[in-house]
């Protein structure tokens, strides 16, 4: 998910080598085996139920919900306590504005270990039963030059005894698969984008031998394409690179469609659901930006084509009259530089697909896509034609608002309308309020979780905030400061992921373990 809207920062750290803590298996195909066939790994803890948390979405629907837990439920849940925290990189910054140790992912629990990257660039598994260091890897060797946000932005996603990350490096984002065992790496994969200022704050998806995930260009750069990678898992050979906006409407002056989240993949029908960003131009809007975008995975004469796409609300949203004054005329072609409201006299309110999509059935059969759009609108479209299903507007139109990824469950969708901060409950039949409770923390990127009944999610005050999926009836507001020893709050997406009955949290440079008494064994 995109973070902040700044030019990058260059840093002048040296990231080292591959740090190894603890005992473990060998590298190579013998740990990477192991880990595929569900052999426990050494320093891992043993096997658990409540399920893995293996990527970002959870599954490749996006629900952002464990159907595995039984054991934290709503009479559980107010009596959460921290059963580790674990510091896994430095406090303060390595340069300029971005904090060296920015955890801003959801957390990755696969195999018995906790798996999290940092913004300095380095990759950590932990025991998810005790927080102890297992391994920690950096992905890059030689001079950093880290992109919008740092060098690991995103989570990790861990499939078939690998470890595989997208890393934010200004100019030339590329991903790594590292051995899940021991965190060397496997391979290295060429720049998806050698376009000046291009970067990747997107999350990875594997997908039946592919890795799939988004890139973005400088904002408001006229000439700057966002677009989709899709690369090998065996190797990380490109197989292809989809921009956004196809290259004849990038010849008429069209730009911008930049990819900050997770897509979601329907595996029935091989299809790809992406949503982009804003457009670079101040007075032309491409049908494929600020859209939800189909896309063909299936093995053939389109894969990876665009084969249709939904569009929302249009960035200058009701003051598209602007875009035709002078003074909007005047700058049209130069970048957009005044953060953070890209050209408010353009009417240009930054008005994104950040956060990632989810897939799901309403009461007909119909498979819907939906996604909530910085306008403050969550969109249900019909997965099959793209047409609207329906459309409810749950916060407000703001640069910093409504870029949280909601959960799926039962018949409602889960997410935090800003500016203001409400938890809200839609019917995801009719997009119908079901309920809405207060976060109140204004501006929130934090995406929502979903368990066992219990909603969660990481308010930019610093707070891990649980409520009732039936009711929206608080049920936990908890400092993570006071658990992690670290401050906390800030405007992040750090996420919650709810694995082996217990909750773990990324909060500012640690992670988070809390359990209820009542799941014990």
């Amino acid at each position: 998910m995109k973070l902040v809207r700044k030019s990058p920062t260059a840093w002048s750290q040296l990231l080292g080598t591959v740090v190894i803590a603890g005992s473990m298996l060998g590298g190579g195909v013998g740990a990477a085996a192991a880990a595929s066939a569900g052999i426990p790994i050494t320093g891992c803890a043993g096997p658990s139920g409540g399920g893995d948390w293996r990527f970002y979405g959870h599954d490749w629907s996006n629900t952002r919900t464990q159907p595995d837990e039984t054991k934290l439920g709503t009479t559980a849940v107010p009596g959460l306590s921290s059963a580790w925290a674990t510091q896994v990189a430095p406090a303060g910054f390595s340069g300029g504005s971005v904090p060296a140790a920015q955890l801003n992912g959801t957390p990755v629990v696969a195999d018995g270990c906790v798996f999290v990257g940092s913004a300095d660039g380095h990759v950590t598994a932990l025991n998810a039963d005790t927080g102890a260091t297992v391994w920690r890897s950096a992905v890059l060797g030689d001079a950093a030059n880290p992109g919008l946000g740092g060098l690991i932005v995103g989570s990790v996603d861990v499939e078939h005894g690998r470890v595989f990350v997208l890393v934010n490096q200004n100019n030339g984002p590329f991903a790594v698969a590292l051995d899940e065992a021991t965190g060397q790496q496997v391979w290295r994969s060429a720049p998806v984008s050698t376009y000046p200022g291009s970067y990747t704050n997107a999350n990875p998806v594997s997908y039946r031998g592919m890795l799939l995930f988004g890139f973005s260009a400088p904002e408001g750069d006229p000439h700057g394409q966002g677009g989709i990678a899709f690369l090998s898992e065996n190797d990380g050979h490109i197989l292809t690179i989809t921009p956004t906006i196809p290259p004849s409407d990038q010849a008429k002056g069209f730009a911008g469609g930049g990819i900050w989240s997770a897509p979601a993949i329907d595996p029935t029908t091989g299809f790809a659901y992406v949503v982009t960003g804003n457009p670079s131009s101040k007075q032309t809007e491409h049908r494929n930006t600020n859209a939800i975008l189909k896309v063909d995975l299936n093995k053939g004469g389109d894969f990876g084509h665009i084969v249709d796409a939904y569009k929302g609300n249009v960035d200058q949203y009701e003051l598209s009259q602007l875009t035709q004054t002078p003074v909007c005329a005047a700058s049209e072609g130069t970048p957009l530089d005044t953060f953070p409201l890209d050209d408010p006299g353009c009417g240009q309110l930054d008005l994104d697909f950040g956060a990632s999509p989810n897939l799901f059935t309403d009461a007909s059969g119909n498979l819907i896509v939906g996604d909530l759009q910085k306008s403050g609108y969550y969109h249900a479209a019909y997965a099959d034609n793209m047409e609207r299903a329906w459309a409810t507007p749950i916060g407000g139109p703001c640069a910093f608002c409504n870029a949280d990824s909601a959960a799926v469950t039962g018949d409602a969708i889960v997410a935090v309308g800003t500016p203001g901060g409400v938890m809200t409950s839609l019917s995801r039949n009719t997009g119908s309020l079901s309920w809405a409770s207060p976060v109140g923390d204004g501006a929130h990127y934090g995406s929502v979780t979903v368990a066992d009944g219990v909603v969660y999610t990481v308010d930019t005050t610093g707070f891990l905030d649980a409520f009732a999926a039936a009711t929206g009836a608080p049920l936990l507001r908890r400092p993570l400061s006071a658990d992690s020893g670290q401050p906390a709050a800030g405007l992040t997406s750090a996420g919650v992921a709810v694995a082996r009955h217990t909750v773990f949290v990324e909060a500012g440079n640690s992670v988070v373990a809390y359990r209820s008494a009542a799941a014990l064994p």
